[in-house]
């Protein structure tokens, strides 16, 4: 045996040894924390991750079982000769669906008698799944017209979404027969007009409520000074006249046109002696009418243009100005430049507030406004 030869086996061996005693320590130690470790992921291999867990969701749920209505309108006065009676109401709520929503009137009580004062055949109105929900919406029940007087009659209603779970509510229907006399006034507490009109006459309208069957006059007064009250003939006293079936009408007076410039001048009409068992409707027994001069110009006012983005290529225009009452001023747009031609877009009538209107034009468009000085307003505005 050479001797040289076992002293390197021995030494191999001996410097084999601690490294054995470290190996094996190392793999109880992993053994020991097997059950714990999560498997780890090498790099270039493919591995397919698993799903993410459902959650529920939060809240109410996305069927019609968590929608709810909510009433515009918990009381109604109308009369019984309109054609339907109309239950407004909103849907609330968070709905996924596509079918439409079907929402349902029930008479509940009240001295209103089904299927003689309303028809309730199709008590349902089907609001669609997209754009329904959030605004208003109505349900209309067919008034049904008779021949007695039966005073005013009550009618509560109950209405429900089809599928939900939430409480319906109900609406109180006060129906007034239009056999009784009802009420008279002006469609407005203010009016205007240019003496120097195109259409030479200034135009007042009345309104009345529930017996529109029968006809009925109502007379009224006007006050202001003489230069004004020449303006309109001269009268102080008019009669406006409701023929059988109008529930609205409109008293055209004639404008004299003088050549004095006497500036704006006020009228106040107000209504006095009605016939055919009419009373004067609260707020509307008088108007004041605006007469405007032509002889005496109005001061143009700047037009003030804010521009924005609408989205989609294209540009959005607010444009505003005032104008004075009795005068009415001329809104132009250009799309070539100043050298026009010129187009009119708007036409702002004379008030109390800023007028506003509102244009959008693709945005490779250089478009062009400009407002005319104020001109004679050519019809009559009820503000």
């Amino acid at each position: 045996m050479n001797p040289k030869r076992t002293s390197r086996s021995r030494l191999f061996i001996e410097r084999l040894l601690p490294l054995r005693t470290l190996w094996a320590a190392v793999v109880v130690v992993a053994s020991l924390l097997s059950f714990s470790l999560p498997a780890q992921t090498i790099p270039g291999r493919d591995v397919t991750p698993e799903p993410p867990p459902v959650l529920p969701l939060q809240g109410e749920p996305a069927g019609v079982e968590g929608l709810s209505l909510k009433l515009d309108y918990p009381t109604l006065e109308i009369a019984e000769d309109r054609a339907y009676i109309p239950l407004f109401f909103t849907i609330l709520g968070d709905y996924r669906g596509t079918n439409d929503i079907t929402v349902r009137a029930r008479f509940v009580s009240g001295t209103a008698t089904p299927g003689q004062d309303f028809d309730t055949n199709q008590p349902v109105r089907l609001v669609p799944a997209v754009g329904g929900l959030g605004s208003m919406n109505w349900l209309p029940l067919p008034t049904i017209l008779d021949e007695i007087n039966e005073g005013t009659e009550t009618a509560v209603f109950e209405l429900s979404i089809d599928g939900s779970t939430k409480a319906p509510v109900r609406m109180e229907v006060r129906l007034l027969d239009d056999l009784n006399p009802g009420e008279v006034g002006f469609v407005s507490p203010r009016f205007q007009i240019n003496e120097g009109s195109t259409n030479g006459y200034a135009q007042i309208r009345l309104w009345r409520t529930l017996n529109t069957r029968d006809a009925a006059s109502v007379n009224f007064r006007l006050e202001g000074s003489a230069s004004a009250l020449a303006v309109l003939g001269g009268q102080t006293n008019r009669t406006a006249a409701f023929a059988p079936g109008q529930s609205q009408i409109f008293v055209q007076i004639p404008l004299v046109n003088n050549t004095e410039a006497q500036g704006t001048q006020t009228i106040t009409l107000t209504l006095e002696s009605i016939e055919g068992g009419l009373k004067l409707m609260k707020g509307y027994e008088s108007t004041v009418l605006t007469l405007a001069d032509d002889e005496t110009p109005s001061a143009g006012e700047p037009l003030s243009i804010s521009r924005y983005d609408v989205g989609d290529g294209k540009i959005g225009a607010m444009l505003s100005t005032q104008v004075a009452r009795g005068y009415q001023v001329r809104l132009e747009s250009s799309d070539t430049g100043a050298e026009g031609p010129w187009q009119l877009y708007w036409l702002f009538e004379g008030s109390d507030v800023e007028r506003v209107a509102f244009d959008s034009f693709d945005s490779s468009v250089m478009r062009m406004y400009r407002i005319l000085p104020p001109e004679p307003l050519d019809y009559t505005y009820p503000w």
